[in-house]
């Protein structure tokens, strides 16, 4: 699996987040079987405030910042 595929995970979810979806949909719904996918949700404090971290296959995270409805690579 590509850094590509992540990164386009990391895009449709937010997608999902900034049309009115809130994570735990998101998590249910795309997340939890998604093939990237290694782990469940654990929350972390990056730059000061609270965000939630995936595990992926790929080595990368992914993180979901709830203030911006985003999720990026980490």
């Amino acid at each position: 699996m590509s850094k590509e595929r992540a990164h386009d995970l990391a895009q449709q979810c937010t997608e999902l987040a900034r049309g009115g979806n809130d994570f735990p949909n998101i998590w249910t719904t795309m997340l939890k079987r998604h093939p990237l996918v290694d782990g469940i949700p654990q929350s972390k404090i990056v730059g000061g405030h609270a965000v939630l971290e995936i595990r992926l296959i790929t080595g990368e995270r992914l993180l979901f910042d709830g203030d911006a409805r985003r999720f990026s690579l980490g």
